[in-house]
């Protein structure tokens, strides 16, 4: 895929006019009123903003470094991030990056750091110095690191800014090579298909190294000024507080803090209009229950590393009705053997990606995943979709959740085991009588493991050997 910009569409005004006004906004998105910059100052911004203009094809394209540079110029003492304790400003987040460029390792920079103003500051540093950058996630052991470290050694592919770290099959991981112009092509995606603008105010709750967080906070900041307010915590009470302390209008979080707020005994949201969640399939009784709790509903959001944003619920509600909303913007979709098809212009390495979910289109448009086709089980010769298994174990009254998955057992090969966060009337019994009534014998749970809660990571991705330690 070709790295010019020019051939990515970008946001049109009439798509950032026709939303929703936002709540009238206190400090957070106010320019500070203290400082000015230095001719000092302003003359270096302009050197590096010359020399970051890039030749493509023989033209003269904008990168991501620019994009930030020209909101730096436009009104340096605009709010960019606020951590507890602080809030930088856009000229304050720039003269922290070229304090640390020097520091920065080449050709390539791994970030494990939390969600902060460091992190951003970070990233423009490495984006000055034109190095590639590997987002880690914070909690990562050191072995795990190094082993990053030495996986991803150059040469690179020609183009990368980032390389997303996923979980390889070998146990090696994996990488994603992504360029500044896949990145800015999902981030004007997401932007336009959300209705999220520069005057909005990100509540920066998932992690800043996983594509979800970095492309839903880090990028749009980046791009076009939307500020965010990072915090590191999950505690329903806390992102209450912080939300409405700040004035937040967007919140992407993940199932497992939208089921925990749901719970929430106190506090609403004053100020956040919509609501995202990604990274895990959304239960529908967590939608359901967050919708009753605060009064508005949870616009899913489905995508992946290899092609960013793919399809998102405009209209809220999307896991009540088991979809998971429409082709964003930019994106385009095809179905050819139950296998999905994405072309987008975020695809890294090449316009178009064969992903592993099974799917289904309705007829109003709606995505229905159906499962993956690397999860099928395979039970002596036979082949079980979880989905389809967890989808009849949610229709028993009190259960909350459930994970199907394949158990190893020698010769037979695997066998279907379920794993069900669920009130405590419901037995192991009641659970394999109500599947047997409803699917083929092959298909019902030969293992059924009666959980507290859901292991997840903080992704909130299910921690799949978490499940087969559990009795």
């Amino acid at each position: 895929m070709p790295n010019s910009l020019s051939s990515i569409t970008t946001i049109s005004s009439a798509s950032i006019e026709s939303r929703p006004s936002p709540p009238a906004k206190s400090g957070a998105s106010s320019s500070m009123s203290s400082g000015v910059m230095s001719s000092n100052f302003r003359r270096s911004m302009s050197i590096v903003f010359s020399l970051c203009l890039k030749s493509v094809m023989g033209k003269m394209v904008f990168r991501m470094l620019d994009r930030f540079l020209t909101l730096l110029e436009r009104d340096p003492r605009a709010v960019a991030v606020i951590e507890e304790g602080r809030v930088w400003t856009r000229a304050e987040l720039w003269e922290r990056a070229r304090e640390i460029e020097g520091a920065l390792e080449s050709p390539h920079h791994t970030i494990q750091l939390p969600n902060s103003a460091e992190f951003v500051a970070t990233f423009l540093a490495a984006l000055k110095r034109d190095l590639v950058v590997i987002p880690i996630d914070r909690d990562a052991a050191p072995a795990e690191v190094a082993m990053i470290r030495d996986t991803f050694t150059p040469p690179l592919p020609a183009g990368t800014r980032i390389i997303k770290v996923t979980s390889g099959s070998t146990g090696k991981p994996k990488g994603i090579f992504t360029s500044e112009a896949n990145l800015i092509a999902d981030c004007e995606n997401i932007c336009s298909t959300m209705n999220l603008a520069p005057d909005d105010i990100n509540l920066g709750a998932i992690p800043f190294s996983h594509s979800y967080g970095f492309c839903n906070l880090v990028m749009p900041l980046l791009v076009q000024g939307t500020a965010i307010v990072a915090t590191n915590a999950y505690l329903p009470q806390t992102l209450i507080e912080l939300a409405n302390e700040h004035r937040c209008t967007v919140a992407p979080l993940i199932p497992m803090v939208f089921d925990h707020l749901a719970s929430a005994a106190h506090g609403n949201f004053e100020t956040v209009r919509t609501f995202i969640s990604a990274g895990a399939p959304l239960p529908a009784s967590t939608s359901r229950r967050f919708r009753e709790r605060f009064g508005i509903g949870i616009h899913s959001f489905y995508g992946c590393s290899e092609t960013g944003g793919i399809t998102y619920d405009r209209i809220g509600g999307a896991a009540e009705r088991g979809t998971v909303g429409t082709a964003m913007n930019g994106v385009q979709l095809a179905i050819e053997n139950s296998r999905l098809t994405v072309r987008s212009n975020a695809v890294a390495g090449s316009e178009t990606f064969v992903t592993d979910d099974l799917v289904a289109m309705r007829e109003d448009g709606e995505l229905v995943l159906t499962g993956r086709a690397s999860d099928l089980i395979n039970t002596a010769g036979k082949k079980v979709n979880p989905r389809e298994v967890e989808a009849v174990i949610l229709q028993l009254d009190g259960v909350r959740e459930a994970k199907v998955y394949g158990e190893a057992a020698g010769a037979r090969g695997e066998v279907v085991a379920a794993a069900i966060v669920a009130t405590p009337d419901v037995t192991r019994e009641h659970v394999r009588s109500h599947c047997r009534a409803r699917l083929s014998p092959h298909k019902v749970p030969r293992i059924v493991k009666l959980i507290d809660a859901m292991p997840v990571d903080e992704r909130g991705k299910i921690k799949r050997s978490a499940l087969s330690a559990a009795r």
